[in-house]
């Protein structure tokens, strides 16, 4: 009887014991049993991360069928891609200013000094140090690249053939290609979508770095008060485009047109040339489904044969995290899985851009052969200057809608004059 009562009483005991242990566990401040099995539940939350991105030709339809892998490997967590409608930041903007940015997001280089106070710091991130062209500023990694690619000029050499042209060496003989071609009769000579301004950019964002052969030209006309006047890049450019809107070397509806009917007008063998990024590529296969009939060469922004021959490479597509998401960290992880080997080869190997990861190179047939037969050498183009970008914005300068207005029949000299005046005025307010 006495022992009973004993392992009864010893039973009572550490009852109370073990009772009153995770009633303790529950308020402890280190977090006990309950807390850490209550961190488990919310680590099963579901959790949704918000991708923001421009169509940067089949980037959309790659990775909303991509990520579904993700949530294979993370259950709780979907990834919803959303199209952003513009590129040049406008949109994105609107959503800054609301406070209502995606998690993580495509940014032009240009536009991280934008958004640099809401951008949440990469540095120690694997993928940050496998990037070939991490975006640092402040002192923090703010972006990083997805892609580098260079400008092209396509072609289709059957037209040559037909014509009796060559691929032209200097900026004259381009001008002197393009008059051939119009003259035979039958063909647009380069295809231009002038309703969406931005399709001007391989003339008058990307020709004057070329001519002044400086790759920090951004950082040098920030410095100048005058850097648009009589000989200078800007105005070479510029003439160009005047020159090829007077003669109606872009057909006599470039203006009415925005860059997908140009594109159709090249693709349909209409428009004999088309001037756009290595990035085309992917959209000219996923249409015609080959590249038959496809060549590329470099626009020779030089004056002369003996100057090099060079084309803008750049980065571009640069992720960058919303430091006020609610989800960092899984954000943090979603950033290593899209930069992991295994995902990023298929991905660069498919946009047929270049490679911005270290150890990790893109096959591309279509460039290598472009390479091989039509060399150039690559000018890397620094896009990202803090005190051009003051500059710029404090006028509201844009090189793309300037051309537009030039090739809508603006003088280049009053272009000039004005951008000169404004650029004078802000360059001094900033000092």
């Amino acid at each position: 009887m006495k022992t009973i009562l004993r392992v009864s009483l010893i039973g009572i005991i550490s009852l109370i014991f073990i009772g009153g242990f995770f009633s303790l566990s529950k308020f402890s401040p280190k977090g006990g049993a309950i807390e850490q099995q209550q961190g488990r539940v919310n680590q099963d939350q579901p959790i949704k991360i918000k991708f923001g991105m421009w169509e940067a030709k089949t980037d959309i339809k790659f990775w909303t069928e991509k990520v579904r892998d993700y949530s294979k490997i993370k259950p709780n967590v979907t990834v919803e891609v959303e199209t952003i409608p513009d590129n040049s930041g406008q949109y994105l903007k609107v959503r800054l200013a609301a406070n209502d940015l995606p998690d993580i997001f495509y940014l032009k280089p240009d536009d991280l000094i934008t958004y640099k106070a809401v951008l949440l710091p990469l540095d120690g991130l694997a993928a940050a140090k496998n990037n070939k062209y991490p975006a640092r500023l402040d002192h923090s990694i703010l972006g990083l690249p997805l892609v580098s690619f260079s400008e092209y000029v396509y072609y289709h050499p059957s037209i040559f053939q037909e014509v009796g042209v060559e691929i032209p060496q200097t900026m004259d003989e381009f001008m002197n290609v393009m008059m051939k071609i119009k003259a035979h009769g039958k063909y647009i000579p380069i295809a231009i979508g002038g309703k969406d301004n931005w399709t001007f950019y391989p003339f008058t964002e990307f020709g004057p770095p070329l001519l002044s052969k400086d790759e920090n030209y951004l950082s040098s006309i920030a410095q100048t008060k005058r850097p648009f006047g009589k000989g200078s890049p800007f105005e070479k450019a510029a003439v160009m485009i005047k020159k090829i809107a007077e003669n109606e070397l872009a057909g006599p509806e470039a203006l009415n047109i925005g860059v997908d009917q140009a594109t159709q007008l090249f693709q349909s063998n209409e428009a004999a040339m088309l001037a756009l990024g290595q990035w085309y590529l992917r959209d000219h296969l996923s249409k015609m489904k080959d590249d038959k009939d496809l060549d590329a060469f470099t626009l020779p922004w030089r004056e002369t044969t003996s100057e090099r021959l060079q084309a803008i490479t750049m980065p571009d597509q640069y992720m960058a995290i919303n430091k006020n998401s609610k989800n960092t960290e899984e954000v943090k992880a979603f950033l290593e899985w899209v930069f992991s080997r295994d995902v990023y080869q298929v991905y660069i190997n498919y946009s047929q851009n270049s490679s911005t990861v270290v150890n990790i190179e893109s096959f591309l047939p279509f460039f290598n052969n472009v390479q091989e037969n039509h060399p150039f050498e690559p000018f890397m183009y620094l896009e990202i200057d803090e005190k051009f970008e003051k500059v710029k914005n404090a006028i509201q300068f844009d090189e793309k809608k300037a051309a537009q207005e030039i090739f809508s029949g603006a003088e280049v000299s009053d272009i000039q004059e004005k951008l000169n005046d404004d650029w004078e005025r802000a360059v001094q307010a900033l000092k």
